[in-house]
């Protein structure tokens, strides 16, 4: 017998898959309903509207995108590629709902926005905590930097895919990619700039 947390998370995760196929304007808590074999009235008793339910997606999407990637990413190197690109792969429902999300605007891209934040904020925390983070200039620009590449990403993925020449989660594309951010986030490439031409403190 299915227990009601259960029922929950399979209704959640059926309701990010429809919102990835097919955005959040065809899909509606009746058209959900009916492919999980429910009536609409057990979507309303679990998540309440259209509106909450869209806003636990995101941030349960989210959380858990946020906890694999960052896995993959903090693995030892020799792993780290091959960990990414299987996380990517695995996880294409959630990278296209993401993608809908940012595409619907308004209100629900303003909540995966301030999710991604708050989640790059906690991870410069974990990073700080564990030694592996250098002293920044400002921290909380660093963390809106950091969603906003991952989520521009995501926006512009089938131009990102042109220009590599293949899929994202292709071994090709995942190690050129995973390469370059290696590169710039823990490298850098830029050499110093000469003394009077630094970059100006914030005011």
């Amino acid at each position: 017998m299915r227990t009601i947390q259960t029922t929950r998370e399979q209704l959640l995760a059926l309701s990010v898959e429809m919102f990835a196929e097919n955005g959040f304007t065809q899909t509606s808590l009746r058209s959900i309903a009916k492919r999980a074999g429910v009536s609409p009235g057990l979507l309303v008793h679990h998540f309440g509207s259209k509106d909450d339910l869209v806003a636990e997606a995101i941030s349960e999407t989210l959380g858990r995108w946020v906890v694999g990637e960052t896995a993959a990413v903090l693995d030892d190197e020799s792993a780290r590629v091959e960990n990414w690109r299987m996380f990517i792969e695995r996880n294409s429902t959630s990278l296209n709902f993401f993608r809908q999300v940012l595409l619907a605007g308004g209100t629900y891209a303003e909540r995966l926005f301030d999710a991604s934040l708050r989640e790059s904020g906690t991870f410069l925390d974990q990073m700080k905590a564990s030694g592996r983070l250098k002293e920044l200039h400002d921290t909380e620009a660093t963390a809106l930097m950091i969603s906003a590449s991952g989520l521009g990403l995501i926006l512009l993925l089938d131009h990102v895919e042109r220009i590599m020449g293949g899929q994202i989660a292709s071994e090709t594309v995942a190690t050129r990619l995973m390469n370059a951010n290696t590169e710039l986030w823990e490298n850098g490439i830029f050499t110093p700039a000469p003394q009077g031409k630094r970059r100006a403190d914030s005011r």
